[in-house]
């Protein structure tokens, strides 16, 4: 057992080689912008929360309901009307697609593909 510190040191060793680039990684903290908020006074269609993990099915039955019966508006749980449309309704209160959509699926490396006819560059101002 004379070489046991020889062996610690070795593990020592490798694990500082392995796990360093992971530990400097996590210490440096990379920041992460938040998607653009929507205006002051604005309302979203569903809690914040809710519209986070929901709005790919929204999105989806939107597209249905516009596509194949020209149903164009949308009724809020709290009674409120909306019309159907991502780059009027949505992107009217989070401002563009570049800073809204597209940062957020960037963060998560998530591609969009259903809406990129319909969104492409707009900036609603």
């Amino acid at each position: 057992m004379l070489d046991g510190g020889r062996i610690v040191g070795g593990i020592a060793i490798l694990l500082a080689v392995v796990a360093g680039p992971i530990w400097l990684g996590s210490a440096r903290g990379v920041k992460i912008e938040s998607p653009q908020s929507p205006k002051l006074g604005e309302r979203c269609l569903m809690p914040r929360e809710e519209m986070r993990k929901n709005h790919p099915a929204l999105l989806a039955n939107w597209r249905e309901r516009v596509v194949r019966f020209g149903d164009r508006v949308h009724h809020t749980e709290d009674g409120h009307e909306a019309r159907i449309s991502l780059t009027g309704t949505c992107l009217g209160c989070h401002g563009s697609a570049t800073k809204f959509c597209d940062q957020c699926h960037t963060q998560t490396a998530f591609a969009l593909s259903c809406w990129q006819c319909h969104a492409q560059s707009i900036s609603v101002k």
